[in-house]
């Protein structure tokens, strides 16, 4: 029985040596029946593993993983102690770290309750307390102050709760087999801590030195903040954890006692396997290395190591393990020698060869030797340590299985030399030009890095042949950050649309699908289906806009739970918008926002609900016990209005969810977690089955809970306390979240490309290794030190692990995994000025290297002779490892000067069309676009038509299909304290529908919140008295109007508005808006309908168009029919112009004055004053008008104008259609315009 250690640089051979070992071993024909037990660092070696053996043997069968020494060893512990007493303190003494980090918080909660820090300055915790509550000191105190502390404590929290299960591993270990009570190992604080006895930080404390090897003084400031981390942490150790570690303790010690035993030892090893495999590390903490270690005396364990190097690059070494390698070093020697040579060395030779290579032990100089393994092997360097001094016994095996099988390759060199432990060659190395092993893609942005990569992916793909396959299996993409790029990732490499009817050549044409897994991050529908679950939770504690809402009910999870469709969810929505609803759920949730006193509580989602519920049976706009009906309910809108209720009671009943625990209600997390199970079986009915993997988060907190349970049993008082673990449920829900985030840790990879984080899926071989994101700031990552860890200030122990550590490590890992490419993509250029970058400086230090083993034309330079590539300076010799890309793939530069090769078809066409015709567009004035499809036909409806006239660019845009170029939005959640002009229009022009007098009541859906209220009430009820004064004085009444389809001409049917009355001698309206330049305009176009459907010439020159304005009443008359007639066929005219080229007359700029006319050298008629027209159609600034410049439609600024004529000169087309059409549309309007005087 003894530990054997298998090493080698490839996890392949590692994988057959497992395999060939393994199966020797049995003992006898039935084992294979046993199950075989592997440790293994990860979910995705196990994956990996499980792969290849069934592809090496057929089947993976009757195996039993282990994640990490540390749960392998509680599992020995569950074994071999297994009576029922036994068992329940194994299970007692296992605490999982969120019950440590829970625990924590409900030990120092009391001292955040008081306005005040409650302890004295001298306590041990008093540091940490300060911090919670200086967190907080700029808020007034309430609930939100007591908030903030409450969350401040729970991120302390989890930071111990991280900080403790860290200490557990790497010190609370004795290296010197001290009597207990009395360690004082520098690997043993937790020991000191439990018996409450402070560190010897003065000892203990990190001194760096300088270039020179002196001493740096460490500050004041250090060693004070060393000495509060290490009172409170002890104290918290104390009093919180330390019965529980020596809990712990008592089951090791309980464990080995039944090992070392002669009369329990045969019972308990037939409880235990007679052989482990532990198949690559990347952790190893001292105490679980010395449990494998007492665990080899009585079982076989091998360890596979990953080794990059098959030299000695270690520190330090057992002098046994040394003679063993100092034989192996020499066998070696003489094999290659004999190879090479022909012959046998001589002793003097093999003498000179030990010479040197500094076989005397010098570490520094074996370490200097390959660079980039001592800047990102410190990890595997460790381990190399740690599992040298692992031999037990002459029964232990240490064997080589190092193979050397490189291609004549820079990545092949690179390897080899590291394997070698080779010291680099300057410029001896040389780059043949159709090597492409190792890439280095520059680009823009993560977003250009994943375009570049899928183009790239698909040409490497296409290499494969019969004899060299490659699959998508065998890619790995690794991110720094993944969670960040997932959005651009699923966007880039989405799938392509299905096939439609007449476009499928296309479609497969432009859409090159591959097949790719994120690995490690929730899938979407889990994500969203989470959201719709915490919506009815968390939408009341926002403002609960009707943005918000309208996202929730979006939700396809939301959709099944309350069996809606699109339509239906659109229709919702409307009906909210149009019934009021703006922000907030009912009166109890504004009251949390509004000031005293204000007791408005309109346009929430109750106000707008009631409103909706009472147009069902009052489908008309009235007031009915304070509630004001909705009148355009259909009945289609019943079962809705139903749901609506249905939600609107859902969000009631868990509106004080997240708010109980300050409101001074202890609930549970046991009851918590059975609400939300409860929650998601309520979706999981309804057939929203991606909510599984979150049922079975919520199932293993509950079975946390009940393991917390156990302890302490025999103190009632305890086990009370822990029955009644309480929190607020935001931590819960947080908890939960941050698991479902948390995916990561259980990467594992895929048959597809795979994309995982930095990290997460090591050690493991892929033909094409891809590394993204290599910036200055993302790689390494900056969150690198755990807050309040005292082992960052303190002196570093051999197999301390840290993220620098595991970035470096990983780096390596994917530069010496990668069997045959290796990409490293970075942006080096700044996306807004195009300002160079550098790249992360693991990335720097692998190119210096290359740079310094690859030939040079001029090898005794100094500096390496650069070339610029596009905008970024790089070394000459190595010039064709850099693929530097256009920030925008339709860029011809890309195309022109780059060698990497392209398959988006539609980025070339645009690439083409840029360099053709100087790579300017057309305007839009100089193509002339062909009218929409006409049938034999034409209707229009006159009201739309003199909208699209006296606004041309909305009647040009419409003509190419384009209904608005403004974003279509939700109806704004903006409550009106305030209202625009559009919104006092509306409240005149709804006073001025109504027959009688009104009570306020009835304007509840469009009078402003707050004081404002009454005063627009009043004002516009001013206003509509005026506007009936002056109708009296003109002694006529309004004109009733009525609708009519006229036939213009046999092709054209026009949908006008007419007086009922035929022979009316007037057509008097009154309008609650001024008169501006358009409705002047608009008045005159219906002028023009009248007395042309009229068609009478003796009668019309005697009817009026009057119509009061709120500032002014004006009046057109004497004309007769067919002038009107032939006037609207000069607008007709213009309309068919329109709809093919831009027609630049907006109505408020041509009707700003009454120009003068003249004729130009063409004979046309057009307006003298120009220069003051088009100074009128550049102003950028009218203090008169309160609109903005890109809503005024007499500016060129106006945003449908700048859409339109961005390629062309807006005066030019201006006065163009000046020249064209302005005398003939305009000047009739001033001629027989008249202002009635009042």
């Amino acid at each position: 029985m003894a530990i054997h250690v298998i090493q080698s640089q490839r996890i392949d051979v590692l994988l057959d040596s497992m395999l060939r070992i393994v199966n020797q071993s049995a003992k006898n024909p039935l084992a294979v029946l046993q199950p075989r037990h592997f440790i293994v660092p990860s979910p995705a070696v196990e994956a990996w593993l499980t792969q290849k053996i069934a592809e090496k043997k057929g089947i993976s069968a009757n195996t039993q993983f282990h994640h990490r020494i540390r749960a392998f060893q509680w599992t020995c512990y569950q074994w071999v102690l297994n009576n029922p007493k036994e068992v329940e303190q194994v299970r007692e003494a296992n605490i999982p770290r969120i019950i440590i980090k829970w625990r924590v918080f409900q030990a120092l909660r009391k001292c955040i309750l008081p306005e005040q820090i409650p302890l004295e300055i001298d306590h041990p915790l008093y540091s940490i307390i300060k911090r919670i509550y200086d967190s907080a000191d700029r808020l007034e105190q309430g609930t939100e102050k007591q908030l903030k502390k409450q969350s401040m404590l729970y991120w302390v929290s989890e930071q111990v709760s991280r900080l403790f299960s860290h200490y557990m591993d790497y010190r609370g270990y004795c290296a010197r087999n001290c009597p207990p009570q009395e360690c004082r190992c520098p690997t043993n604080w937790l020991a000191s801590w439990g018996q409450d006895i402070a560190l010897d930080l003065e000892q203990m404390i990190y001194i760096p030195k300088d270039e020179n090897g002196h001493e740096i003084p460490v500050a004041d400031f250090v060693k004070i903040q060393a000495r509060e981390l290490e009172a409170w942490q002890r104290w918290l150790w104390q009093h919180v954890f330390q019965d529980d570690y020596a809990k712990i303790l008592d089951i090791e010690q309980m464990y080995w006692e039944r090992l070392e035993n002669e009369d329990t030892q045969a019972q308990a090893l037939k409880r235990l396997p007679e052989q482990v495999v532990v198949f690559t590390l990347l952790e190893l903490p001292p105490s679980q290395l010395d449990f494998l270690r007492r665990l080899g005396q009585y079982i076989d364990i091998y360890i596979f190591h990953f080794n990059p190097s098959q030299e000695y690059w270690a520190d330090s070494v057992d002098p046994d393990w040394k003679a063993r390698y100092d034989l192996g070093v020499q066998e070696r020697f003489i094999k290659k020698f004999e190879k090479s040579q022909g012959r046998l060395p001589t002793d003097t030779e093999i003498q000179h060869f030990f010479a040197a290579f500094q076989l005397n032990f010098n570490a520094e100089d074996r370490e200097s030797r390959h660079p980039l393994l001592t800047r990102f092997g410190k990890q595997a360097r460790d381990h190399f340590s740690l599992l040298s001094k692992l031999s037990s016994g002459e029964e232990g095996l240490w064997a080589d299985a190092f193979v050397d099988e490189y291609q004549d390759r820079l990545l092949a060199k690179i390897q080899s030399d590291i394997l070698y432990l080779l010291e680099p060659e300057k410029h001896q190395y040389p780059l043949k030009p159709d090597d492409d092993s190792v890439q280095i893609h520059v680009c823009h942005s993560s977003l250009r890095q994943l375009e570049v990569l899928k183009e790239q992916m698909i040409h490497w793909l296409a290499q494969g042949t019969e004899d060299a396959p490659r699959q998508p299996s065998d890619i790995l993409v690794l991110a720094p950050n993944l969670k960040e790029l997932e959005p651009a990732i699923r966007s880039v490499f989405a799938p392509p649309p299905r096939e439609r009817e007449g476009n499928s050549q296309r479609l497969q044409k432009d859409n090159l699908y591959l097949p790719i897994q994120i690995a490690g991050v929730s899938r979407l529908d889990v994500s969203n289906a989470w959201r719709a679950v915490l919506g009815r939770i968390q939408l009341v504690h926002r403002r609960f806009s009707i943005e918000d809402f309208a996202d929730w009910l979006s939700l396809n999870a939301t959709q099944q739970l309350y069996a809606l469709d699109y339509a239906q969810v659109e229709r919702m929505l409307q009906l909210l918008g149009e019934a009021g609803f703006k922000r907030g759920l009912d009166q109890q949730h504004l009251q949390q926002s509004l000031t005293a006193g204000d007791e408005d509580y309109r346009f929430s989602f109750k106000f707008a609900l009631d409103r909706l519920a009472l147009g069902l049976a009052v489908p008309e706009h009235a007031l009915f016990q304070d509630t004001l009906s909705y009148a355009r309910v259909l009945s289609s809108d019943f079962p809705l209005i139903s749901t609506l209720i249905q939600i609107y009671q859902d969000l009631v009943q868990r509106r004080d969810w997240l708010i109980l625990h300050e409101q001074g209600q202890r609930t549970p997390v046991k009851t918590w977690l059975e609400y939300l199970r409860e929650d998601l079986n309520e979706f999981r009915e309804a057939g929203v089955e991606s909510l599984k993997t979150v049922a079975e988060i919520i199932d293993k907190q509950m079975r946390m809970l009940t393991l917390a349970d156990y302890h302490d049993q025999d103190d009632p008082q305890a086990s009370q306390e822990l029955v009644a673990l309480s929190l607020p449920l935001p931590y819960v829900l947080e908890e939960i979240q941050n698991t479902l985030e948390m995916q990561l840790d259980q990467a594992e990879p895929t048959g597809q490309i795979t994309f995982s984080q930095i990290g997460q899926i090591r050690p493991l071989p892929y033909k094409l290794v891809v590394m993204l994101n290599l910036d200055t700031g993302k790689f390494p990552s900056r969150k690198q030190q755990v807050p309040f860890d005292l082992m960052n200030s303190l002196k570093p122990q051999l197999g301390d692990r840290s993220r620098l550590d595991d970035d470096q490590g990983a780096f390596l890992d994917a530069l010496l995994l990668a069997q045959d490419n290796l990409w490293l993509f970075y942006n080096g250029f700044d996306v807004d000025d195009g300002e160079a970058r550098d790249p992360s400086t693991s990335l720097q230090e692998l190119i210096q290297h290359i740079a310094l083993i690859c030939h040079s034309d001029q090898p005794d330079a100094e500096v390496d002779e650069t070339v610029e590539m596009n905008g970024l300076s790089v070394a000459k010799h190595i010039r064709q490892l850099y693929h530097v890309h256009p920030l925008q793939p339709f860029d011809p530069i890309g195309y022109v000067e780059s060698h990497t090769p392209r398959y988006q078809t539609q980025w070339f066409a645009v690439a083409e069309y840029i360099r053709s015709a100087g790579g300017k567009r057309s305007s839009w004035i100089n193509a002339h676009y062909p009218a929409l499809m006409q049938k034999e036909i034409r209707v229009l409806k006159g009201d739309e038509w003199i909208r699209d006239m006296i606004f041309p660019a909305r009647l040009f845009l419409k003509s190419v299909g384009i209904s608005s170029v403004r974003y279509a939005d939700l109806p704004s959640s903006r409550e009106p304290l305030l209202l625009n002009k559009l919104e006092q229009y509306q409240v005149r022009d709804f006073l001025l529908q109504q027959d009688q007098k009104i009570e306020p009541q009835l304007m509840l859906d469009r009078l402003p919140v707050g004081k404002t209220q009454e005063a627009t009430w009043l004002s516009s009820q001013q206003e509509q008295q005026s506007l009936k004064e002056r109708l009296l004085q003109l002694n006529k009444e309004l004109t009733p109007v009525t609708q009519q389809t006229w036939q213009y001409n046999p092709e054209l049917l026009i949908h006008i508005t007419l007086p009922q009355v035929p022979h009316s001698s007037y057509w008097l309206s009154m309008q609650s808006s001024s008169a501006s330049e358009k409705r002047r305009a608009q008045v005159w176009l219906e002028y023009l309908f009248w007395l042309a459907y009229l068609n009478n010439d003796e009668l019309s020159p005697q009817l009026e168009r009057i119509v009061i304005f709120s500032n002014k009443t004006l009046k057109f008359s004497g004309l007769r029919s067919s002038q009107a007639r032939h006037h609207l066929q000069a607008w007709l005219n213009a309309w068919e112009v329109g709809q093919t080229q831009p027609l630049v007359l907006p109505a408020e700029l041509l009707m700003k004055k009454d120009w003068e006319w003249t004729e130009n050298e063409q004979g046309q008629i057009t307006i003298a004053e120009m220069q003051e027209l088009l100074k009128a159609w550049n102003n950028s600034y009218n203090p008169k008008e309160a609109k903005p410049l890109t809503s005024d439609e007499s500016s060129q600024l106006h945003q449908d104008w700048q859409f339109i004529l961005q390629d062309q000169d807006p005066d030019l087309a201006l006065q163009r259609c000046c020249h064209d059409f302005a005398h003939a549309l305009y000047a009739p309007i001033h001629e027989y315009l008249e202002w009635i005087k009042e």
